[in-house]
């Protein structure tokens, strides 16, 4: 068959770049790469595609050498085209032109497994100050004057202290791991079958463990509130329940962050297309970052505000998973319309 060798004559004929022709059949420039070196071939709705693309015979495109007798005369514009492809892609050339090898998948997998560590310590760590925060501040409630203003600023510094630490790693492993997708933008199939153990459990004992959080804490602040459990003072230990409830719920969510980590390493193919999509990002992909980000850092400001005018930091946390579920939906919508 000539399907490799008349693609790219008809691709450069016609004055398409690589990148130009994947987008237009809504393929990645991998897989126009692969099928313009034989690597692998088109499927029947792209082969169709790219019939009417070109305006030649299904026959043709594959039986017929139509580079016969019209090489010579397209050679400038040949030349012309392969200088387009390169310059636009410069860092990942070999990788566009279908010369970049596949990383390992244990080394894929030895970065993974580092990335998702990092990230679900620093998710914890963004909760747990806020617990030792609530905690502080119920503690203050025994204290007289300045001592008990004192903790309460403690608690303060508590969760900007524990939140720039999460900051730190988020940006830390984040880096790593953009840095590690540029240098690596394939990475080969794993040859076996790498399901996490148990995963469904895992992920449904953490699921159920935040249900029975939620429980403790609403029983407790009710027992404590009908003065059925006696305390030395009502809001210190209503600020100790809350406390616990969130030390909790820090540690399930991060369990929750590492699992989903972990099971999404195994879908390849899926980090191969973000990588592709990352190099070459479309309009849409740039306002969601944008418009996320800006949420973000709104809900940062909140807390803050909350936290430092009146004083609110244990209600003003509920801003992170408000501002994250926002960006959920923002990006569910977008990719619905694309």
């Amino acid at each position: 068959m000539y399907i490799s060798k008349n693609l790219q004559f008809l691709r450069k004929r016609e004055k398409i770049t690589q990148e130009d022709l994947a987008e237009k059949l809504n393929v990645s420039r991998q897989s126009v790469s692969k099928w313009e070196t034989g690597e692998a071939y088109p499927e029947t709705d792209k082969l169709l595609a790219l019939c009417d693309l070109f305006d030649v015979s299904l026959d043709g495109l594959m039986r017929t050498d139509l580079t016969d007798g019209a090489a010579v005369d397209n050679n400038t514009n040949d030349n012309n085209i392969i200088n387009n492809d390169t310059d636009s892609n410069s860092q990942n050339t070999s990788a566009a032109e279908g010369g970049v090898k596949a990383t390992d998948y244990a080394v894929y997998e030895k970065h993974i497994n580092k990335f998702s560590r990092g990230i679900a310590i620093g998710a914890l760590l963004i909760i747990f100050g806020v617990a030792v925060c609530v905690a502080l501040s119920g503690y203050s409630f025994i204290l007289n004057g300045t001592a008990g203003e004192i903790t309460s600023i403690m608690g303060g510094v508590s969760v900007i202290s524990f939140t720039a630490v999460s900051v730190f790693l988020f940006v830390l492993f984040g880096q790593r791991n953009e840095s590690f997708k540029k240098a690596h933008p394939i990475v080969a199939e794993p040859i076996k079958s790498t399901e996490i153990k148990g995963f469904a459990v895992k992920m449904a004992a953490l699921a159920s463990g935040i249900l029975v959080d939620v429980v403790y804490l609403i029983v407790m602040t009710s027992l404590i509130g009908t003065n059925i459990i006696k305390t030395v003072n009502e809001d210190m230990a209503t600020c100790y329940v809350t406390a616990s409830f969130l030390a909790v719920l820090a540690f399930i969510i991060g369990g929750l962050v590492y699992l989903g980590i972990q099971h999404n390493k195994i879908a390849v193919g899926e980090y191969n297309k973000q990588t592709e999509r990352q190099r070459h990002p479309t309009q849409r992909d740039k306002v969601v970052g944008a418009v996320c980000g800006a949420v973000m850092l709104t809900a940062t400001a909140i807390f803050m505000l909350l936290g430092f005018i009146g004083n609110y930091w244990h209600p003003a946390w509920v801003a992170f998973p408000v501002g994250g579920i926002i960006c959920g939906i923002i990006n569910l919508i977008l990719n619905a319309k694309k």
